[in-house]
């Protein structure tokens, strides 16, 4: 793998979904990320363009992976709640610019790429009901998930959620517009609101590719901010769905593990790249491939022959252990891969004290895992030079 380090500019909207922070892509409208802070938004902005950029290759539009070594914020304005609880969302002064017949073409596309997505999950999600399979709840903080706070909607309540954020959309920007199809089955309704959302959309550029308004809640809204909200919507209720599925399956156990395979440096470098490792996936294979021989032990993840995980450990075997360099695909996060890669490594090593340099922001995920933050350690960086 040979490519140059880039940067990915980000707009931040902080408060986002009660409290959140979001990080908006623009240079790839509906790319999106979240955390429950600034850091944690941040620290994922790596693996959401790489894991949009491979949706977007799994669809015939080839992109290349992008080595992120940096994030620069380019506009910050917050969600403001309002005292109904009603959320406003931030308009980003890239918003106001004028969309294109380019622009309209891509998202049709891609809202239909999202759509025969979803319908072939849907499938498998009445196939795992009819079995008698729950999914998971949904809660998007980690620590709420643990605790079982939340109990989350059925697969009928996000898909009606959907089709009724479709129609939402035109009407931000046409507030005569009303939607007078399907909605009995769901799948009706779906059908009615993407054609409603579309037809809509191309009825308002037609009309008017500056438009905007505000709505009635005080939102501003123009054609650039319902292109880009309506395709993240469509792909992040298609990863709750998949991700909801994918933890009550238990998908990540028929993942193959492997203790010290002989890995390529070059497809290990496309995994630390689509992962956000970017200073991993800068160094050369002759690096990777010492760095491999020098490790205690490594584990990788396979599904079929394609590398999806990694993560390794330095370590004397009796008293202390460095693990480092876990690296999960995008496709995986979330699904309990980065834990089941922790414990393959932590196992047997009980007696050890283990340390990580964790990235700012994931620092909760390896907390859950039995680490603590001390002030005690110190770190010298390596010199790549």
């Amino acid at each position: 793998m040979e490519a140059a380090p880039s940067t990915v500019r980000v707009w931040l909207e902080p408060n986002y979904d009660h409290g959140r922070t979001g990080a908006w892509l623009l240079d790839w409208p509906g790319a999106f990320c979240w955390g429950e802070n600034r850091d944690a938004a941040l620290a994922r902005v790596p693996s959401a363009i790489n894991g949009f950029v491979e949706w977007l290759a799994d669809h015939g539009e080839r992109q290349d992976i992008r080595i992120v070594d940096a994030t620069p914020i380019v506009e910050e304005v917050p969600a403001v709640q309002l005292s109904d609880g009603y959320e406003v969302n931030a308009i980003f002064g890239a918003d106001g610019r004028t969309v294109t017949k380019d622009e309209l073409d891509q998202l049709v596309r891609r809202l239909a790429y999202a759509r025969d997505d979803l319908v072939e999950l849907v499938d498998r999600l009445k196939g795992f009901a009819a079995e008698g399979g729950r999914l998971t709840p949904d809660q998007r903080s980690p620590e709420a998930l643990a605790s079982g706070a939340c109990a989350g909607r059925e697969i009928d309540g996000v898909l009606r959620h959907l089709a009724g954020a479709e129609t939402w959309f035109v009407s931000r920007l046409d507030p005569d517009a009303r939607y007078d199809g399907p909605r009995e089955q769901v799948t009706d309704y779906l059908a009615g609101s993407r054609a409603f959302l579309v037809d809509g959309l191309r009825r308002l550029f037609t009309r008017d590719p500056t438009l905007g308004r505000t709505d009635g809640k005080g939102e501003r809204w123009t054609l650039a901010k319902a292109f880009r909200r309506s395709l993240y919507h469509s792909l992040d209720h298609l990863d709750e769905l998949d991700r909801r599925l994918a933890l009550a399956e238990r998908r990540v156990d028929l993942l193959t593990l492997r203790s010290d395979a002989a890995l390529d440096p070059a497809q290990l470098r496309h995994l630390f790249a689509a992962a956000g490792l970017g200073s991993r996936a800068c160094d050369g294979d002759e690096v990777t491939a010492r760095m491999l021989t020098g490790s205690t032990e490594t584990i990788s993840a396979w599904e079929d022959e394609r590398l999806v995980g990694f993560a390794r450990i330095i370590s004397d075997e009796t008293t202390n252990g460095y693990i480092s360099t876990v690296a999960v695909a995008p496709r995986w996060q979330g699904r309990g891969l980065g834990r089941r890669l922790m414990g393959a490594l932590m196992d047997g090593r009980a007696t050890l004290k283990l340390t990580l340099d964790a990235r700012r922001g994931v620092e909760p995920f390896y907390e859950r895992l039995g680490f603590a933050r001390v002030d005690t350690v110190l770190v010298r960086p390596r010199d790549t030079k």
